[in-house]
């Protein structure tokens, strides 16, 4: 219970402290605040100005959702598993893509292309025959880069862009994780070469976790997701290997990161869609 709440526009000094302790950072909180309290309270906490305008954000916010919630699904066309043309495929690119779509809520519908053999559909509408491509204002976009960066301005709630110092962070894990899951040699540095990628993430992590950018998941996450996901998988079927236990920070960012619904929502249902798409490239 909030407690009594003051008389005559003047807030006591306990309502002041409750008051100052809750977060008002939706519009249902400013409700209560003027339930709970006066207006004279609202005001020497916010001053007016300041609640006439945590009103209209909140009122543009929940605006921004429901045109989402609204909006029709968009097509985006994302790599079928190998062998399997009706269950969802291994590519890293096309999963980020749809926990951008997850994550900010934005509905979709999947197209699942068998990328052995490509139907002239989408070689019309993806020449090089890659995937994800994604249709977006009567345009197929490609390139998970591309398509990423257009759902975040177009739609820029929840906002998951990265600063810029920090949206680089593991960028070289996965380049360095195929040329070690390809070694033949133990001695060729492959491995040492991945493990430092990874201890630097750990210390990122340490100073700046739980996630790259701290409390909040965004854009870099998103796209190292799925790479690690690879990682973890192909390196512990192809050469028995994880991710070191002294680098526990890591090790929970995974965890984290793969226990999420969207996380799960976008993976292939099975783990051994990655090692078939893997082996051929292990096994040449």
């Amino acid at each position: 219970m909030l407690g009594k709440a003051p008389t005559l526009g003047v807030a006591s000094t306990s309502s002041l402290t409750v008051a100052k302790n809750l977060r008002c950072d939706s519009l249902e909180s400013l409700v209560l605040y003027r339930r709970a309290f006066n207006c004279g309270l609202l005001t020497q906490l916010f001053g007016e100005r300041g609640v006439r305008s945590r009103v209209l954000l909140q009122k543009r916010k929940i605006a921004s959702t429901r045109i989402v919630s609204m909006a029709e699904a968009l097509d985006v066309c994302v790599k079928a598993a190998t062998g399997v043309p009706d269950k969802l495929g291994d590519c890293p690119f096309s999963q980020r893509v749809l926990l951008t779509l997850e994550e900010k809520q934005v509905p979709y519908n999947t197209k699942l292309i068998d990328t052995s053999n490509k139907p002239d559909w989408f070689l019309q509408i993806s020449p090089e025959g890659k995937v994800p491509v994604l249709k977006i204002d009567d345009k197929w976009v490609p390139d998970s880069d591309v398509i990423t960066q257009i759902l975040e301005e177009k739609y820029p709630e929840p906002p998951l862009a990265t600063p810029p110092e920090k949206a680089t962070v593991g960028s070289k894990i996965f380049s360095t994780f195929i040329p070690f899951l390809k070694s033949k040699d133990p001695n060729d540095g492959t491995e040492q070469a991945l493990l430092n990628e990874l201890r630097a993430l750990d210390e990122h992590l340490k100073d700046n976790g739980p996630f790259i950018n701290g409390e909040k998941i965004s854009a870099v996450d998103i796209s190292l997701a799925p790479k690690l996901y690879h990682l973890k998988v192909a390196l512990g079927h192809f050469k028995k290997w994880s991710v070191p236990e002294e680098l526990t920070y890591v090790r929970d960012y995974m965890e984290t990161l793969f226990s999420r619904e969207s996380f799960l929502r976008t993976s292939p249902p099975d783990e051994q869609y990655i090692i078939a798409g893997w082996f051929p490239k292990v096994n040449p």
